[in-house]
């Protein structure tokens, strides 16, 4: 189990996933997926693209996904700090978060 440290949007729009144990040398290799999911090492954080037809949250609960599928089972908690997301968007999250 990682535990997200904080879910931020990016100047650049991406969304970043950072995890509070800095992640593994292993979670580079996530891209192999082909789901546009990376992980950035200077960030210590799964990353999305910029939004095109999917919204923030999409890409989140697709993080979700593909983390899980390569065995990283990504957990919000009520330390999870929240950068530059709006309440809507942070609501849609949430609301999905079991999923």
């Amino acid at each position: 189990m990682e535990v997200i440290e904080k879910v931020e949007i990016l100047e650049n729009d991406q969304l970043i996933v950072v995890l509070t144990s800095g992640g593994k040398p292993s979670y580079q290799y996530i891209y192999r997926e082909a789901a546009e999911v990376n992980w950035d090492e200077n960030l210590k954080a799964f990353k999305s693209p910029a939004p095109r037809e999917w919204s923030h949250s999409d890409w989140f609960h697709h993080i979700i996904k593909v983390a899980k599928n390569c065995s990283v089972n990504l957990v919000l908690t009520n330390d999870t700090t929240w950068v530059n997301i709006t309440n809507n968007v942070k609501e849609q999250i949430l609301a999905g978060k079991n999923t």
